[in-house]
């Protein structure tokens, strides 16, 4: 759910009608949909916690099978999609980007570059995984951290970027690419969201929140989120407080309720298909990106048609997306890791089902 609402953030082509329905539920609702990167790097600090927090500490696995494991996981789609990106590129532009962009891309480095034309160049949501590379190589030493002081050091981070933002909207009062930079994608700061995730595992192991996560909580939590989208979009809340802060407790909530699943909405989740998609979401994550801009190009601009085709692309994309996991992801993955794993064994920790998913 959380790749789909990243998805319909990128359905900006129903905004060409500014007075229509379309594109005011564009504006109200589909475009907040970034927020669900805020979801993927809380769940990631969780689910590494998880997997690798105590492993780590022993020393099995060792630090270059983790490293090597978590590259793994993120990288063979990102490479094959940029290079994509970089075919479509030279063919219907005639152009490509510089060494320098491209090598960073590669490196997924791109996201510390705060030139928009580098860290959206090619496949403009792979920026995340850059985020999410700094993350696992910071995560073998933040998880030795005491809970108190990791707790502290992430109050006194959000107090920063709250008092950031607040300067910012001061001094800057229209949209900025570079606070858009700064408070969307810039690592260190992302970096807060992570480890929200990894507090929220220390929690969850205590038993915290298992008594009020339930049915109720779990529907309430799933309410609140397309709630506050609105909401947020209605009260103009300043986008620099949008990017990442506004929306970092509704998501860290949501982790820590359906952690527990003890409600009935986790338990239609657990079917074949809900499992399915949540495998696939990586690649749906990846790949949409193209599909869109593809059909924005060609559509002819026509606002009527609008409307259709924003309900054309989801379909089509999930079932690419499936695809691309089942034919191409998995039995990838599955050979990386059986030529890393000394003996042949495939036993990443984090590497099946949504254990597996790193964002976007």
């Amino acid at each position: 759910m959380a790749a789909f609402a990243v998805l319909l953030s990128h359905l900006e082509f129903l905004g060409a009608d500014p007075g229509s329905p379309a594109a005011w539920i564009y504006e109200t609702l589909f475009r907040q949909g970034y927020c669900g990167v805020s979801f993927f790097y809380i769940l990631s600090g969780f689910i590494l916690s998880h997997a690798y927090g105590a492993r780590l500490a022993t020393g099995k696995p060792r630090m270059r099978s983790y490293f090597l494991w978590r590259v793994c996981r993120i990288a063979p789609l990102h490479w094959i999609m940029t290079l994509f990106f970089l075919a479509w590129l030279a063919t219907a532009k005639g152009a490509v980007p510089g060494p320098g962009t491209i090598g960073l891309n590669f490196l997924l480095l791109h996201a510390w570059s705060p030139d928009t034309t580098v860290h959206y160049a090619l496949n403009g949501p792979s920026w995340s995984l850059s985020d999410e590379l700094f993350f696992y190589a910071a995560f073998p030493w933040l998880s030795r951290v005491p809970t108190r002081l990791l707790a502290l050091c992430l109050v006194l981070g959000l107090m920063l970027v709250t008092a950031l933002a607040v300067m910012a909207m001061m001094w800057e009062p229209v949209y900025s690419p570079r606070l858009e930079w700064l408070f969307y994608v810039a690592p260190p700061v992302r970096l807060a969201d992570f480890v929200t995730g990894m507090l929220l595992y220390r929690t969850w192991q205590q038993g915290g929140g298992r008594r009020w996560a339930g049915t109720t909580a779990e529907l309430c939590v799933t309410l609140a989120i397309p709630a506050a989208m609105v909401g947020f979009s209605l009260l103009a809340l300043p986008m620099p407080l949008r990017w990442q802060l506004a929306y970092l407790p509704l998501m860290a909530a949501a982790v820590l309720v359906f952690a527990h699943g003890r409600g009935a909405i986790s338990v239609l989740l657990q079917g074949h298909w809900p499992v399915l998609l949540g495998e696939a979401s990586f690649a749906l994550y990846l790949t949409h990106r193209p599909l869109v801009t593809l059909a924005a190009r060609l559509w002819g601009g026509d606002p009527a048609f609008a409307p259709v085709l924003a309900a054309m692309l989801p379909p089509v994309c999930i079932t690419l997306s499936i695809v691309i996991f089942l034919l191409f992801e998995r039995p990838l993955l599955r050979r990386l890791r059986r030529r890393l794993r000394p003996g042949g064994k495939t036993n990443d920790p984090a590497g099946g089902a949504l254990k597996a998913w790193q964002p976007s």
